[in-house]
């Protein structure tokens, strides 16, 4: 049996879906652990044990690797996102710039056994540093709304779901709101976890908190009866790489889904049968959007093929058995003749890399809101170590 310890660095909806298809794994003799990457130690890498890193930027995640390549022992490097190509001047963005995570990443990466992604364009940007990357299939666990039940209502309810790093992309769809309202009176926009710049909530604009927990999202919104899903990406490298998240999760609510005509979507929407692909103009999504309102014979058709596709070839059972495949493969071919993992000067390398990365937040603390929100930081870490 494989055994794969997935370390992470905080509970967020990737390491949440990670979890599920490791879990899922397990009926194809896959075992697997999950270790926080600031609590991981020594003794949790044993010689049968494959680390698998899970989207590790912080600098921890440096030592660990050079830890695990001085002994000779395999790890997996799983990624989802291009965090080289990151646009913006987001937390996120200025956290990935910094110099100290991009030598963490790309050696991580570069050192890898095996790097996992989800798309073809995000592997082909990873070869550059490591040639041996594996394209395997997302999922949808259709168990995760089994049972909710849709809000009924008259209203054309408009919708999207995501992090406030989409802000960006919502640039797409807000000059675009106020003409559909004023045509449409059934009409209701809602947005989960980031409202568009310039457009402020209201009567037909209704926002809803982020959750970080992703079962309690995605429940949330099959239960919103969406008649439209909408899936803006600007045309970016970053965006190219992404995973086509936002069609599976409409495919399973049976939404019909507005997509950009951009990677990841058009890998896989069929136009005008799982869903619209878009080519990112007002005029163009502005149609879209009215066309979809004015027929929901076309709504409920793209809805219902949407779900068969997504059914067929991202259900979680079904992509369980490639990735277990690939787990056991790995357990097969890795260096079996490996060292033990050496101790000296391991721990003055993890304090290094620990102080490190408080210099990063500070930093990025002092970027959001000056030398007020770093010292609330500090105050509010100290309270807790209190």
């Amino acid at each position: 049996m494989a055994s794969i310890l997935m370390v992470i660095e905080a509970k967020i909806a990737t390491t949440y879906l990670v979890e599920q298809i490791m879990r899922a794994c397990g009926l194809h003799g896959v075992d697997y652990e999950v270790k926080f990457l600031n609590e991981l130690r020594i003794d949790d890498v044993t010689p049968n044990t494959i680390p698998m890193f899970v989207r590790c930027g912080d600098p921890l995640v440096l030592s660990w690797a050079q830890l695990l390549v001085d002994a000779n022992r395999s790890y997996i490097y799983y990624i989802d996102d291009n965090f080289w190509r990151i646009r913006g001047e987001s937390p996120l963005a200025v956290y990935y710039r910094h110099p100290l995570i991009r030598k963490a990443l790309q050696f991580a990466v570069s050192h890898a056994e095996t790097v996992i992604v989800n798309s073809p364009e995000l592997a082909t940007f990873v070869s550059r540093f490591n040639t041996r990357v594996a394209i395997l299939p997302a999922f949808f666990d259709f168990s995760l709304i089994e049972g909710v039940a849709q809000s009924a209502s008259e209203e054309i309810r408009i919708g999207f779901a995501g992090s406030p790093s989409r802000i960006d992309d919502l640039d797409l769809i807000a000059p675009l709101i106020e003409p559909v309202l004023e045509r449409f009176p059934k009409t209701i926009f809602e947005f989960a976890g980031v409202l568009p710049r310039g457009i402020a909530a209201g009567t037909r604009v209704r926002f809803f908190p982020h959750t970080g927990d992703y079962a309690t999202y995605i429940r949330f919104q099959a239960s919103r009866n969406w008649a439209i899903g909408l899936a803006p990406l600007l045309d970016h490298e970053a965006n190219r790489g992404k995973t086509d998240n936002k069609y599976r999760e409409y495919g399973a609510c049976r939404i019909a889904g507005i997509y950009s005509n951009i990677p990841p979507y058009r890998n896989v929407v069929i136009d005008n049968e799982t869903g619209l692909l878009i080519e990112n103009t007002k005029e163009l999504w502005l149609n879209a959007i009215e066309n979809l309102i004015s027929s929901p014979g076309t709504r409920k058709n793209i809805g219902n093929s949407a779900f068969n596709h997504v059914d067929e070839i991202y259900n979680l059972q079904k992509v369980a058995l490639e990735w277990a495949r690939l787990f056991q493969s790995i357990d097969m071919s890795r260096q079996k003749f490996t060292k033990q993992l050496g101790r000296g000067g391991f721990g003055w390398r993890k304090t290094l890399r620990k102080l490190q990365r408080y210099a990063i937040y500070i930093h990025i603390s002092y970027i959001e809101g000056g030398i007020y929100l770093v010292a609330r930081r500090i105050a509010k870490k100290l309270l807790v170590i209190a």
